[in-house]
C-alpha cells in the first residue's frame, strides 16, 4: 500500500520534465510555425496627380432622331445615348479623403445604313469631386459642360441640327476593382436647345423649338495611371 501511495505522489513530479520540454522555445534556425497570412486589401489611389482614361455606355433622354429603313424597320437616336470616351487627370488629396477629376470626353450615338449614316455627337467637359474615405467605394458628383452638340443625317437627305452649349449635373458612385480600376455608376441631368437646322444647304433657325432632355443613366470604367 505504501508503495502504491508513493507512486501516486511521484506521478505529477515525473510529468514535470515532459511539460517543461513542451514549453521550451524552438532552437535557433528551426522553422517558424506556419501562420495564416492576412487577407490582401486593395490599395487605394495614391495621393497626388494621376492621368485617367474613361470608357462607358449610357442610355436615356428624348428621341432626337428617328431613322426609317427601306425594309420598314426604324432606329432611334436618343439624346442621352450611347457611348462616351474621355481622358483627363485626377488629384487625390493626402490630408483629406477627397479626390477631384477633370476630363474631356466624346459622347455619341449613331445609326448606319447602306445609303448613309446618322449621328448625335457632343463634347462634354466634366469636373467631378469624390469622397474617398470608405474602402473600395467613392461617391461624388459635379458639373458637365457640353459643347458642339450636333445631330447630322445623310440617309434620306443632307440634314444637320446644331445645339447651343449647355450644362448638366452628374452624380456618381464608384467601386474600386483594383489599385488602378474603378467601375462607376452614374446619373446625368441635362437639356439641349436646338439653334439651327441645315437642310440640303439651306439654314433655318430652330431657336424657338422646345428643348430636349439628354438625361441618362450610365456605367463606365476609369483607369488611373
Amino acid at each position: 500500500m505504501k508503495t502504491a501511495h508513493s507512486l501516486f505522489l511521484l506521478a505529477p513530479l515525473l510529468a514535470l520534465p515532459v511539460c517543461a520540454q513542451a514549453l521550451e522555445v524552438p532552437p535557433e534556425g528551426a522553422p517558424a510555425p506556419i501562420e495564416s497570412a492576412p487577407p490582401q486589401l486593395i490599395k487605394s489611389t495614391a495621393p497626388g496627380l494621376h492621368w485617367i482614361l474613361n470608357a462607358g455606355i449610357t442610355y436615356g433622354g428624348d428621341t432626337i432622331g428617328k431613322i426609317s429603313f427601306t425594309n420598314g424597320t426604324t432606329s432611334n437616336i436618343k439624346a442621352g445615348s450611347f457611348l462616351q470616351f474621355g481622358a483627363g487627370g485626377l488629384y487625390q488629396f493626402q490630408e483629406n479623403p477627397i479626390a477631384v477629376m477633370l476630363s474631356a470626353n466624346y459622347h455619341f450615338d449613331s445609326v448606319s445604313a447602306k445609303n448613309g449614316t446618322a449621328s448625335f455627337d457632343r463634347f462634354p467637359i466634366e469636373v467631378l469631386a469624390y469622397y474617398t474615405g470608405k474602402e473600395k467605394f467613392r461617391v461624388g458628383g459635379g458639373l458637365r459642360i457640353i459643347n458642339s452638340a450636333e445631330l447630322a443625317s445623310s440617309i434620306s437627305a443632307n440634314q444637320k441640327f446644331t445645339f447651343g452649349a449647355t450644362r448638366g449635373l452628374v452624380g456618381e458612385i464608384g467601386y474600386q476593382l483594383d489599385s488602378h480600376g474603378w467601375l462607376n455608376f452614374r446619373f446625368v441631368s441635362e437639356k439641349y436647345q436646338a439653334q439651327t437646322e441645315v437642310l440640303n444647304g439651306v439654314t433655318y433657325s430652330r431657336a424657338n423649338s422646345a428643348p430636349v432632355s439628354g438625361s441618362h443613366l450610365g456605367v463606365n470604367f476609369t483607369y488611373v495611371f
